[in-house]
């Protein structure tokens, strides 16, 4: 219901989305302050965690559609808008806390300008 454009405005879903991804990067970022500094994950598992979740969602957001029980279900929610919103949150969550996450961030600045530039008139900045 909450990624449902056929009931919510664009708008709305995408403001769900991003709550949804800022609110996974914020229980990430406790999950990895709760371990030893010898037990964190590198930057490069953390990217590539970044990676799955956004290929995840949007597979999740688009195979509703194809489940029979979900007649009317609509989701106009592009892939990379999906990899705009995550990147961005991760990007803010992280961006207050960037000890130890230098590598992310840089990583996460240079997705954010190259999707940045497919993203064009999307409506996403």
């Amino acid at each position: 219901m909450f990624l449902d454009t056929a009931f919510n405005s664009l708008a709305t879903v995408k403001s769900n989305i991003s709550t949804a991804f800022t609110e996974t990067a914020v229980k990430m970022w406790m999950y990895a302050r709760c371990l030893g500094s010898g037990k964190r994950p590198s930057w490069r598992i953390v990217v590539g965690t970044i990676e799955n979740l956004i290929n995840l969602a949007f597979v999740l957001m688009k195979s509703k559609a194809k489940n029979k029980n979900n007649v009317g279900y609509k989701c106009a929610i592009t892939r990379v808008q999906v990899e705009w919103l995550a990147i961005n949150a991760f990007r803010q969550v992280l961006g207050k806390r960037q000890s130890g996450y230098r590598d992310v961030i840089a990583w996460l600045d240079g997705r954010i300008r190259r999707v940045g530039g497919e993203v064009g008139g999307q409506g996403l900045r």
